[in-house]
């Protein structure tokens, strides 16, 4: 590969805009290869129990590099590498891989990439539906007295029933247990608010605040639970569940009567774009389409058209919406 297309494959990369045969080529070539292989070894043991955000790294990477134009040449083939390994594990269309081992049970992640969604068997018979941008960590098999899985992002399960082995999903800020149950959790590591959505059964919602001291919730059907890191509260909604959970189904993301301060998460994850907007303004205005293959600036063109508000496109490529 010359210098001059090895500039083009990198500056698509950084864009998102590579096409499937230029990915699965450049996936192919040894230096990636190579370095995805580094990064294994080199990886410590303790990432099973790793929260570290790839969504957030990825874009630390493309804006040091697009937003700073003075950057010299040699930064471009300086993170090659680590770039193409990151675009691995945050590809369009997702990715699995094997972690290594705890407790000697193998341990996998299965990643979903921007504006993809992915299904995946678990060993018990549990099916998981993943968001956008979300990282599903478990083991090749449940051997202890419970099933306990880690989440980075937003994912609805369909839990096998087993009452002697209770199910456990931990995130950054929450852990739910469930026995034979259909549920939601959202909860990105770089986002303030936490939720669970039951849609049938029912789960326990672990909580240690910023204080220490820990809260526990018991949902029932078409309950959500909110936490607010910054306000460090937690309170619960009455939802009607499985419209609130209707993309696991449609694999569309959609939205009907819902708050600006629920859509922009979603917007966020989806788009792979920060959206800022003051509080006051999110919680106000209510919201019903569905995304397809429309870019963010239509969809909050469009939201524009029908509310008092409008978007303003900041230097780094995020947004801010703001009243007209």
């Amino acid at each position: 590969m010359d210098q001059d297309n090895k500039r083009y494959i990198l500056k698509k990369l950084m864009q998102d805009a590579l096409g499937e045969e230029e990915r699965t080529a450049l996936n192919e070539r040894d230096a990636v290869k190579t370095q995805m292989l580094s990064q294994w070894n080199n990886a410590p043991d303790a990432a099973y129990i790793d929260r570290a955000d790839s969504m957030r790294i990825w874009h630390r990477i493309r804006q040091s590099i697009w937003d700073n134009v003075s950057v010299k040449r040699y930064l471009f083939y300086k993170v090659y590498s680590v770039a193409a390994s990151v675009l691995l594990l945050l590809a369009v269309g997702g990715m699995a891989y094997y972690l290594g081992e705890k407790d000697n049970i193998p341990v996998y992640v299965v990643t979903s990439g921007i504006q993809n969604m992915q299904s995946v068997s678990l060993p018990d018979g549990t099916v998981v539906q993943l968001g956008p941008g979300s990282k599903l960590t478990y083991p090749a098999a449940f051997t202890g007295k419970t099933r306990e899985i880690h989440l980075d992002g937003q994912a609805f399960f369909d839990i096998h029933k087993n009452p002697h082995k209770p199910f456990i999903v931990h995130t950054s800020e929450m852990e739910v247990q469930a026995l034979g149950t259909a549920f939601e959790v959202f909860d990105y590591d770089i986002e303030s608010k936490s939720e669970t959505v039951l849609l049938n059964g029912k789960v326990k919602i672990g909580i240690n605040n910023s204080k220490g001291d820990r809260a526990e919730f018991i949902l029932s059907p078409n309950e959500k639970m909110v936490y607010d890191q910054q306000a460090d509260s937690a309170y619960v909604l009455t939802v009607d569940a499985d419209k609130y959970t209707s993309w696991r189904k449609q694999k569309i993301v959609s939205f009907e009567n819902e708050k600006l301060s629920m859509i922009i998460p979603r917007l966020e994850q989806w788009y792979g774009r920060k959206i800022m907007c003051q509080q006051d303004l999110a919680d106000k205005y209510r919201f019903t389409f569905k995304v397809r293959d429309e870019s963010l600036e239509r969809i909050l063109f469009m939201m524009g058209e029908s509310s008092p508000l409008k978007y303003q496109k900041t230097s780094n490529g995020n947004y801010v919406l703001v009243l007209k």
